[in-house]
């Protein structure tokens, strides 16, 4: 049998590893928890000015960006708001509504995100949003149905 060997991957292409918390903390010689509290902008914890900007600094020279699932995780929900995308064409004022609901709650930090729900109707769909942990669905209860209200209640969604 001959083997073939494997040409030498270039240094370039090299992969590179995810920052981490643990990688800004490092940079910013401050513990994890610190990290957290700065990202997550929490009041909980009374953090100087100073080391807020070394955290943040510190973040976006690693490229670090939070692990959305990880989040969602210890919170139980994600920061998405969802809203089911409507069947049928939308006029300008529902585009202004959404651009102005989008940068208002992304003051926030939440995200809006519109989930098409083709085939999905009452629980199914209340199902399958559920899934995504969203912290807000923003759909009629009568779409839904009272049982549908409760699956996403019980998934987190307020």
């Amino acid at each position: 049998m001959v083997q073939i060997p494997k040409p030498a991957a270039p240094a370039s292409s090299a992969p590179h590893s995810v920052p981490t918390s643990a990688d800004v903390a490092r940079l910013a010689g401050v513990s994890r928890a610190t990290v957290s509290y700065v990202l997550n902008n929490t009041d909980a914890v009374r953090i100087s000015e100073p080391t807020r900007r070394r955290v943040r600094e510190a973040a976006r020279e690693l490229g670090y960006v939070p692990h959305a699932a990880a989040r969602s995780l210890r919170a139980g929900h994600s920061r998405i708001v969802l809203m089911p995308a409507p069947a049928v064409p939308v006029g300008p004022l529902y585009s202004r509504f959404i651009n102005d609901l989008q940068w208002a709650l992304g003051r926030l930090d939440y995200t809006v995100v519109q989930h098409g729900t083709v085939g999905l109707h009452g629980v199914e769909a209340a199902r399958a949003w559920a899934e995504l942990r969203p912290v807000a669905v923003l759909a009629p209860g009568s779409a839904i149905g009272a049982e549908g209200v409760a699956v996403l209640r019980r998934s987190g969604a307020r």
